[in-house]
């Protein structure tokens, strides 16, 4: 059972000895966000071709990246010139950041198009479509585990589980697009099941963020599709009558049309159709070709290597695993059916669809980055975990965590973008770097795909066997404000309030309030 969140007044003096005064979320939001920022993974061929369609668009006004396409292999070939293969939603997010980035760089005396000025626009991107995601994820795992019943304490936990001991880490330091669409998918799954589950909270502006956080998933990674598309059975099957929700029926339409209207619009310009993808024309990726695009059928050897195999999600991710064991618990306890079985929906075909592909190894990368949507849904499993276990073993659920983290800093810290030629990437590559003192080890492929590896401690100038020392002192003090908090009565904050309402959540709101 969840333990009680009390709203009484603390004790007098209670409030002077909270650390620094702040809350848990802020407290979250700075472990995380400390944790997130402090590492930049470097570039290669994925993070160049996004990059590269925000440099033809920004320099000049068009969509293929012809003056740039020799630095990455990614990408595709029609009607004469060369085109970014990805889905275009990490690139066009970046945009409006760039172009921004841009005029400041020309302020202080930066050409944007210099190699520094490149540089800096890389680390932005990724920091901004990246990092920013990752954090505001873990911020709605927090509220929405809250909402559902379940103590801050497992909130918490289950919210650090996700963003510290998972593949999400090293995602949140690359320029890539699936962290972006696990955020988009993860916050439009709860506005379908707040509009599903609670009429109180059927309001047009919950639904019309759900329809735009759904359908800018699919226009950042093709992959979402199935997800949004069971999100939006789920809420058109739910909502009935249709005519007594015909304003959130609409809104939640409008808003996930106009997502693939921008899709449309970006496939017109490049490839003469708006429904010619990028994938149909890739080059050099001829497995790209067979079945849709790639995906034909699961295969035993690909469901062996993703789940249990040296680079499967036992190995990078072992905690998240238990988070099955807590949907099962909720289930039987019949608490907000509909949040565990939609989550294990989209674990389920995340799984299947990734073994059935082609290149289901992802190439260069920390575990299986095609499994990226799948982990906060694995993640909303553990709240409810960790409220059932006796508070005995709790010690043992914590002790698991900090194992956790120290598995993934010794990956994100070394080498997020594992090469795929390393049998065993711990054993064989990660731990004997980390040992020796040897990190930010990705060169990065080519000079204009994003400049190679660092650190914070390395940008101030420390050596590299050193530059971790800034990075564990702040975890260690977040860590320990963010327990200390948790041990105070929960506050009944504006953030609080909207963890009760989830139609009036905004996750940006959690990153500054006490709650």
């Amino acid at each position: 059972m969840p333990e009680p969140e009390t709203s009484k007044p603390a004790p007098k003096g209670a409030a002077d000895r909270r650390f620094l005064r702040f809350g848990a979320r802020t407290w979250l939001a700075l472990l995380l966000g400390f944790a997130f920022f402090y590492f930049y993974s470097g570039g290669g061929p994925n993070q160049a071709s996004r990059f590269d369609l925000d440099r033809a668009l920004l320099e000049q006004g068009e969509v293929f990246i012809d003056a740039y396409q020799d630095n990455t292999i990614d990408k595709a070939f029609f009607r004469g010139h060369h085109y970014s293969e990805k889905a275009p939603g990490s690139s066009l997010t970046a945009l409006p950041v760039l172009a921004l980035a841009r005029v400041g760089l020309r302020f202080v005396g930066i050409d944007p198009v210099s190699n520094p000025g490149l540089l800096a626009q890389v680390h932005l991107a990724t920091a901004w479509v990246a990092g920013l995601p990752a954090l505001l994820m873990c911020l709605v795992l927090f509220d929405w585990s809250i909402s559902r019943g379940f103590s801050r304490k497992g909130a918490a936990f289950a919210a650090v589980a996700l963003g510290l001991t998972s593949p999400l880490w090293a995602y949140a330091t690359l320029f890539w697009g699936h962290v972006l669409a696990a955020f988009c998918l993860l916050y439009g799954a709860r506005g379908v099941l707040t509009l599903a589950q609670r009429p109180a909270a059927r309001g047009t502006r919950t639904a019309f963020l759900a329809g735009l956080a759904t359908g800018w998933a699919v226009v950042t990674e093709f992959p979402a599709a199935p997800g949004a598309f069971l999100l939006s059975v789920l809420l058109v099957w739910k909502l009935r009558p249709w005519s007594r929700w015909a304003w959130q029926l609409t809104a939640y339409a409008a808003a996930a049309t106009a997502t693939m209207l921008v899709l449309g619009a970006y496939n017109l310009a490049a490839f003469g159709s708006p429904f010619h993808l990028g994938y149909a024309s890739v080059q050099g990726f001829d497995g790209m070709r067979s079945g849709l695009f790639g995906v034909t059928r699961p295969r035993a050897e690909a469901l062996y290597e993703l789940l249990i195999g040296p680079r499967g999600i036992l190995h990078v991710a072992p905690l998240l695993l238990l988070g099955l064991v807590g949907h099962g618990i909720s289930i039987a306890r019949a608490r907000q059916r509909w949040v565990p079985i939609l989550s294990l929906a989209v674990i389920v075909y995340s799984i299947l669809v990734n073994a059935s592909y082609t290149y289901w190894n992802g190439g260069y990368t920390y575990g299986p980055r095609h499994l990226t949507i799948a982990l906060p849904f694995l993640a909303l499993g553990l709240a409810p975990l960790f409220d059932a276990i006796w508070r005995g073993l709790r010690p043992l659920a914590l002790a698991a965590l900090l194992g956790g983290v120290f598995l993934t800093v010794v990956a994100v810290s070394t080498h997020a973008m594992t090469p795929d030629d390393v049998a065993k990437p711990f054993s064989q590559l990660l731990w004997p770097a980390f040992r020796e003192g040897r990190v930010a080890l990705n060169a990065g492929f080519w000079d204009s795909s994003g400049g190679s590896a660092t650190n914070f401690g390395l940008a101030l100038g420390l050596q590299p066997k050193h530059s971790l020392f800034p990075f564990l002192l702040g975890l260690v003090v977040a860590g320990v404000g963010l327990l200390m908090s948790l041990r105070q009565p929960a506050s009944r904050s504006r953030s609080a309030v909207a963890a009760d309402d989830p139609s009036r959540y905004d996750p940006a709101q959690s990153i500054g309030n006490h709650g």
